[in-house]
């Protein structure tokens, strides 16, 4: 260490003050100049959420057409979506196709 006397040290930091304040006010200024010339937008809108119907329509076509196979496809995008961590829409999806494929099971028992 370059100042093992606190004595001297404290000399030294009096000494060299209006230099260290000098280079922090300077420091101070380019970090700001730099944040904004990089100003970053944040985004508008999550353009996934656009796109839900598109997987959320097929889930209750395919649960109209054949239930079990949107039971199956639903648990499995359940699944999924627990496993790999993913995010609220592909629990959503899932769930609606579970829910399609369960109501249209049913519905198909009540008839006959």
């Amino acid at each position: 260490m370059p100042y093992k006397d606190p004595a001297h040290k404290r000399e030294w930091e009096l000494y060299h003050r209006p230099q260290r304040i000098a280079r922090r006010r300077e420091l101070r200024r380019t970090e700001a100049v730099r944040k904004t010339a990089h100003l970053e937008t944040p985004p508008d809108h999550d353009s996934s959420a656009a796109l839900l119907w598109v997987p959320v329509a097929g889930g209750v076509a395919v649960a109209s057409y054949n239930p079990m196979f949107a039971i199956g496809a639903g648990g499995l995008t359940l699944l999924g979506a627990a496993v790999f961590k993913k995010g609220w829409i592909w629990w959503f999806v899932g769930i609606v196709a579970l829910a399609a494929g369960l109501y249209f099971q049913w519905n198909e028992k009540n008839e006959k």
